[in-house]
């Protein structure tokens, strides 16, 4: 039952597209609120002068058709009330689409807009013994007029609907005896009914999922730009702090040579090295939309790779006073992974700790490999990802476990259950949309290795990142 409910689960919408929905729905309401109020003035005029005008010719009508004069007068009292209370009901909504509140809820101005259309009529002629029938075309042209959010126009269709059909019998209006319950229920009108409300609806739902796949696709493009200015950023600041090293050394400005260490070369090779390395795959992954983040997995040796991260952060590390501490042995069994991608990972999370936090901060580096239960243990009682627990448990296999710890301000528990979701901020964040994206990418890529990561925190306890690898298989 779970999985076939899971079908009907809405997708999940990003934080653009609410806000441009949003904005869609109050433009177009105060449009069709314009509309409406226009038309209704021309239909309530019209209708005003029949009644009040032309009464003689409706008591003639009504006592031809029904055989019952006083019927005219039920017509003509629910008529005015509604003419008029349609038409105040409109106003107020202009004005309070105006409102800082109708600002906020145009969904509630939406509801009682369609209800003025659709219902006001409905319940007003039920005071005066005159059932009427739902308007199917009051459907369409809202749906028309009103494209979005297809859960506001399924509401006041139901609730139509369920008025039309459950409330009339229950107070008596299909008994009176100058209305043919044929004709009020007749299979014409539910199949008249019931096509009206699956097209307009659909049609909504089907221009809400176009435009929700538009915001997808531009967010995609979004989250490739931000990743190459976001992974490249780190070693091309690296390379500059370097050569304006070089550069401030030469004491004769007409001097053009400048000598340059072995190290200092390679360190520079190094960064564009990785650079290069990080464009290809940025490439490949956008390209491979199908396959998510592309792995070249080989046995890697994790401490060189962690001291050649260091190395590319030290100027932060030095400029902020942190206190290192490395705790990454030398003989750590080899682990299966990309080296480019894992580089990435152990990058964005030191450089996090050092972007985020305050001067002086204690930063631990860890890696120990542990069974299951180990690691549980370890990440005690944390249990925001409960996903990553039970694979764990699954796990039969000695596991490496990667921790990196500081002592600086720490995070909100209840932001920890979101921090690796794209974009995702809270109005007290410490971490901007960049420091989002960079967590995401983590977690794509420790994911895409066959691991998790994880983070314990709380607010001025500092906070620790983990993630698991898979040890290369001897």
């Amino acid at each position: 039952m779970q999985r076939w409910l899971g079908r009907f689960k809405a997708p999940q919408e990003s934080t653009d597209y609410l806000t441009w929905r949003h904005q869609f729905l109050r433009k177009r309401l105060c449009l069709g609120l314009w509309l409406a109020l226009f038309w209704h003035l021309i239909v309530s005029i019209e209708g005003l002068y029949s009644v009040l005008f032309e009464f003689e010719r409706l008591r003639t009508a009504a006592l031809n058709s029904y055989g019952d004069v006083a019927i005219a007068d039920q017509w003509r009292i629910a008529s005015i009330i509604y003419y008029v209370g349609a038409v105040v009901i409109l106003l107020a909504c202009l004005i309070g689409q105006k409102t800082s509140w109708g600002r906020r809820h145009p969904e509630a101005l939406f509801l009682l807009f369609a209800y003025s259309l659709c219902n006001l009529v409905q319940i007003v002629f039920a005071f005066v013994n005159l059932p009427e029938v739902p308007s199917g075309t009051l459907f369409l042209y809202i749906a028309v007029l009103i494209p979005v959010h297809w859960r506001l126009h399924f509401i006041y269709q139901v609730l139509s609907i369920i008025y039309y059909a459950i409330a009339y019998p229950i107070i008596n209006l299909t008994t009176a005896n100058y209305i043919e319950i044929h004709s009020l229920y007749s299979r014409e009108i539910i199949i008249q009914l019931a096509c009206a409300c699956s097209v307009s609806i659909l049609a909504v739902y089907l221009y809400e999922r176009l435009k929700r796949s538009e915001f997808e696709a531009k967010r995609q493009l979004q989250i490739f730009l931000h990743s190459v200015s976001h992974d490249l950023q780190t070693p091309v600041v690296g390379s500059s702090i370097v050569l304006n090293t070089l550069l401030s050394k030469a004491t004769d400005e007409s001097d053009n040579e400048v000598r340059v260490k072995r190290s200092t070369i390679e360190r520079l090779l190094q960064g564009s090295n990785h650079q290069l390395a990080l464009i290809n795959s940025l490439l490949e992954a956008h390209t491979a939309e199908t396959q998510g983040i592309i792995l070249r997995c080989e046995p890697i040796q994790l401490k060189p790779l962690v001291d050649s991260v260091l190395l590319n952060l030290e100027h932060n590390l030095i400029r902020k006073r942190v206190q290192l501490i490395n705790r990454i042995a030398d003989n750590l069994p080899l682990v299966n992974a990309d080296m480019h991608q894992l580089w990435r990972v152990f990058s964005n999370l030191i450089g996090n700790a050092l972007k985020h936090n305050p001067h002086e901060i204690k930063l631990t580096l860890d890696a120990n490999v542990m069974q299951s239960e180990q690691i549980l243990e370890q990440i005690g009682g944390w249990r925001n990802n409960d996903k990553g627990v039970k694979q764990l448990i699954r796990s039969q296999s000695p596991i490496l476990l990667c921790v990196i710890q500081d002592s600086g301000i720490g995070i909100d528990p209840k932001q920890c259950q979101r921090l690796f979701e794209l974009y995702a901020r809270g109005k007290k964040s410490r971490y901007t949309p960049g420091l989002g994206l960079g967590l995401y990418l983590c977690k794509q890529i420790v994911e895409a290795h066959g691991g998790e990561i994880g983070v314990i925190s709380q607010l001025g306890k500092g906070t620790t990142f983990w993630f698991t690898l898979p040890l290369y298989p001897t």
